[in-house]
C-alpha cells in the first residue's frame, strides 16, 4: 500500500470532524460525550452512558454494533458522529518480547506504540505527537520535527486497540507517555485522552500506573499536576546546565535551575517520587564527576533515577557507555541514598528502544509503506 503523499494535511481541529462533518465522539470526555448525545440526538442519560461504555470498553467500531440502544438512536448517532480508529499497518516483534505497533492516522501520518513485557508488568509506551519539536540530539523522533499534535482519540486509541489484541485475561498494566512527541506540548489533548484512560466507565487505568514524561516544559508541569493525578518523569540527561544545553535545546528556554525548582514545587502525594531519566552517553555524561554533580542537583527532591544507556544507531555518532561505567555510576548514586535503577534496553532489534521511535515511520513516508515494512520485518 503506497501512502498518498499528495493528500493535504489537516489540522487537529479539522480532524475532530470527518469529511462528512461528523464529530469524532472519541475525542470527548465522558461528560462531554453524554451531554452531546443528549442535546444532539435526544438520547437519555442512560442511553448515552451505555453508548460511551460500548465505545471504550467493548471497542465498538460503529454505532450499529451497539445493541444496548435502539436502532433509531443508533441511526441518528451515525449521522452526526463517527467512532475513530487508528489504522494498523505493521506489528514488529522483538526477540526479547517487545512489540512495536505502527499506525496510520486519518491524514496519512504515522505514529508508533511499544508494548514492553517485564515480569508481571505489561507496559505500553504511547505517542502524543506526530514527530517532536524538542530536537534532543540523542532522539531520532526529533529529526522529524513537529508535524502535528495528536487529537485525544488518537492518544487514547493506542491503549484501547493494543489491549484488544492481547489474549483473553491479559491486560496492559502501565501506560507511559514516552513515545513520539513531548506530552506537555500537547497538554490539552493529552488531558482529555488521559481522562478517558482513567475513567472507570472507559479504559479504567489507575493513576498510579500512568506516567507522563517531559523534557522540562516548566510552566506546563504545574498545569499537569493541577489537572491529573499521574506520575511525572523528567528527562534530565545531564549534570550541569551547560552540559544539558548541548544535547537538549529546551534548556535555552528553561534553565536547569528553573526545571529543578519546578520539580521541588511539584505537588507529590505521599509515597510518590519524580523519576529522573538520565540517558548515559559515553565520555559525555557518564563519569563519576557527573554522578557527584547529579547527587547535588537532586538534593531536596523526592527522586528516583532511571539510568538509560544510550541506544546506538547509524544516524548518530553518539556512543553507548561501557557496562563498567554504568555500574560505577549507579553504585555511586545508591551509596549516596539515591534510588537508582538501570533501564534494560528493550526492542533494539526493531528500533523500539528509547530514542529510536519515528525511524520506521519516516521510512514509510519516504520510501512507500509496503516496501519499507517488508524490509523491517525481514520479509
Amino acid at each position: 500500500m503506497e501512502l498518498d503523499r499528495a493528500r493535504p494535511r489537516r489540522s487537529v481541529r479539522q480532524l475532530l470532524h470527518d469529511e462528512q462533518g461528523r464529530i469524532d465522539i472519541k475525542s470527548m470526555s465522558r461528560d462531554d460525550a453524554i451531554a452531546w448525545m443528549m442535546e444532539e440526538v435526544g438520547a437519555t442519560e442512560g442511553q448515552a452512558l451505555r453508548t460511551y461504555k460500548a465505545i471504550w470498553q467493548k471497542g465498538a467500531r460503529n454505532f450499529e454494533e451497539i445493541d444496548q440502544v435502539a436502532g433509531p438512536l443508533r441511526k441518528k448517532l451515525a449521522q452526526k458522529a463517527y467512532i475513530s480508529f487508528l489504522a494498523p499497518n505493521l506489528v514488529l516483534r522483538s526477540s526479547d518480547g517487545t512489540v512495536k505497533y505502527l499506525w496510520t492516522l486519518e491524514d496519512g501520518e504515522q505514529i508508533e506504540s511499544v508494548l514492553i513485557p517485564d515480569g508481571d508488568r505489561l507496559t505500553l509506551c504511547i505517542s502524543s505527537q506526530v514527530g517532536c519539536a524538542m530536537a534532543c540530539t540523542f532522539c531520532l523522533t526529533g529529526d522529524l520535527g513537529l508535524k502535528r499534535q495528536l487529537k485525544p482519540s488518537e492518544i487514547a486509541n493506542q491503549p484501547l486497540q493494543v489491549g484488544r489484541q492481547l489474549p483473553e485475561g491479559v491486560r496492559i498494566t502501565n501506560l507511559v507517555l514516552m513515545g513520539m512527541g513531548e506530552p506537555l506540548h500537547n497538554l490539552d489533548n493529552l488531558t482529555r485522552a488521559l481522562d478517558v484512560c482513567l475513567d472507570d466507565e472507559a479504559l479504567n487505568f489507575s493513576h498510579r500506573k500512568i506516567t507522563v514524561s517531559t523534557v522540562g516544559l516548566v510552566p506546563k508541569m504545574g498545569e499537569l499536576a493541577a489537572r491529573l493525578p499521574v506520575n511525572l518523569a523528567v528527562s534530565l540527561n545531564a549534570s550541569s546546565h551547560e552540559q544539558r544545553a548541548q544535547i537538549m535545546p529546551i534548556t535555552g528556554r528553561y534553565s536547569l535551575d528553573e526545571l529543578l525548582q519546578a520539580c521541588r514545587d511539584f505537588p507529590l502525594p505521599s509515597g510518590k517520587m519524580i523519576t529522573f531519566e538520565y540517558v548515559m552517553l559515553r565520555d559525555f555524561n557518564d563519569s563519576l564527576e557527573d554522578a557527584e554533580r547529579l547527587v547535588g542537583l537532586l538534593e531536596g527532591i523526592r527522586a528516583k533515577v532511571n539510568l538509560i544507556p544510550y541506544n546506538e544507531n547509524p544516524d548518530r555518532t553518539l556512543r553507548r557507555p561501557t557496562d563498567e561505567a554504568v555500574d560505577a555510576f549507579q553504585d555511586y548514586l545508591v551509596k549516596r541514598h539515591l534510588n537508582a535503577t538501570v533501564r534494560v534496553s528493550r526492542g533494539r532489534d526493531i528500533s523500539a528502544a528509547c530514542g529510536q521511535l519515528g525511524k520506521a515511520a519516516q521510512q514509510a513516508v519516504d520510501e512507500g509503506w509496503l516496501q519499507t515494512a517488508r524490509a523491517i520485518a525481514g520479509m
